[in-house]
């Protein structure tokens, strides 16, 4: 499969990939088609169903696969990157491919087929897809490495939701009640494979994007956030511990997950004066001056000790991009000037969904919460005028009416904030 794959992708250049060119039309589409006979039929219902989204993953994956091969031969170069940190990466992925050629190709070409159906919950999607087709049958994989794949691609997002602070590391509790996950989380290097593998998929899947901005600090804090859900899990068997674990890392991680909103993740340590406290300090300033009765005149450690103590719970779903404009009124991917104030908005918001999470959890106070954003076009779509109308009186309204449900397999519950404001 590697080496196919490898003949298809060659023959064609990353800056066609990144064009208006339609790769429907390409020759590498049509050979890729016939190594994955099987998406066949799920891509002639995601062409009808939704064709930009579709012409959209298709380039992804072209990208994906060039910038694999690329790294493995050490010919990948990035404007944002050093090449001491694209060596690294680059060993993790020979390591991968040595280790098992199969696995890392197979979780690229499948991993994101469920965006063509259920965008905000994409993994789970594409991990169904892959059961109900029986797509990995066909490649003679024994049980261990097919559901290495298939896990890998249902929790595909969890590192890199961990590192933005659209989630926590209490977001693990979706492994730990996942039943089918047991023979990967009972065996210590089952485990480590999977957050290894996790961890190169997720730097692989971020250069994926002709957009993408990664820096030499990504490698830093992948690398501690590996070593952490792997710390968390060697408390195996005992769920508790391992929950604490959790709940503790998340807390300590706070003031980043917030900070996510202002692209903390991106930028830290990319010009002088943007620190992390540089960040957390936007943060506690918009809380100082804030002249709202729910925070005004409380000192920062109260707020997050009686306001946020539940905030660990909430699972945010593709919400990044709201959460920038609480922030500033407007959604944009540059740094912050050293004089930038932020809103009251992003913490009030943080503030209220917490207090609204405990409200409803009603005695089953260690489930999850997964939040969902909807009413919303794509960001694409998205101008200043789109959220002129946010406030915290509106932020409550959305809160306070937004629905949930619950699941009681999982011990999951789902909240559904609805932004349309017109």
């Amino acid at each position: 499969m590697l080496l196919e794959l490898e003949k298809i992708f060659s023959t064609i250049e990353l800056n066609l990939i990144d064009s208006e060119e339609d790769l429907m039309d390409t020759k590498q589409f049509h050979c890729l088609m016939k190594l994955f006979k099987n998406l066949r039929p799920i891509f002639e219902q995601a062409l009808i169903k939704n064709k930009d989204e579709f012409i959209r993953t298709i380039r992804h994956i072209f990208r994906l696969y060039k910038i694999l091969f690329q790294l493995r031969d050490g010919t990948f170069s990035h404007d944002t990157i050093s090449p001491k940190s694209i060596q690294i990466i680059r060993e993790q992925i020979i390591h991968q491919l040595n280790e098992n050629e199969k696995i890392f190709p197979l979780i690229l070409i499948y991993h994101d087929v469920g965006r063509f159906f259920d965008r905000q919950n994409h993994p789970y999607k594409s991990y169904q897809l892959i059961i109900e087709n029986s797509l990995l049958d066909s490649y003679n994989l024994t049980d261990n490495d097919k559901l290495l794949v298939i896990k890998i691609i249902q929790y595909h997002l969890l590192q890199a939701t961990i590192y933005t602070g659209e989630s926590t590391f209490y977001g693990i509790y979706s492994l730990l009640y996942d039943k089918e996950f047991i023979p990967i989380i009972s065996n210590k290097q089952n485990r480590e494979i999977f957050f290894d593998l996790l961890n190169i998929f997720t730097f692989i899947d971020i250069l994926g994007y002709n957009y993408a901005k990664i820096y030499d600090h990504y490698v830093d804090f992948y690398a501690e956030i590996n070593s952490i859900l792997k710390d968390i899990f060697n408390a195996w068997p005992d769920k508790e511990s391992i929950l604490k674990r959790a709940h503790k890392y998340s807390q300590q991680w706070l003031e980043w997950r917030i900070a996510g909103a202002l692209r903390i993740f991106q930028f830290v340590h990319t010009k002088p004066y943007l620190t992390k406290e540089f960040y957390y300090n936007l943060i506690r300033d918009s809380v100082k001056m804030s002249n709202n009765s729910l925070i005004k005149k409380i000192e920062w450690q109260d707020l997050k000790d009686i306001h946020l103590k539940d905030s660990y719970k909430i699972q945010i779903k593709y919400g990044l991009g709201v959460l920038m404009i609480l922030s500033f009124g407007a959604f944009f991917r540059s740094w912050l000037n050293e004089d930038t104030k932020i809103s009251d908005n992003l913490i009030i918001f943080w503030i209220l969904l917490s207090h609204e999470i405990q409200s409803r959890s009603k005695g089953r106070n260690k489930w999850l919460w997964n939040v969902y954003f909807t009413g919303l076009p794509h960001w694409s779509k998205w101008n200043r005028n789109t959220f002129s109308k946010i406030n915290p009186f509106t932020i409550e309204k959305i809160i306070k009416s937004s629905s949930h449900k619950s699941n009681k397999n999982s011990k999951m519950f789902e909240l559904y904030l609805d932004f349309k404001l017109d």
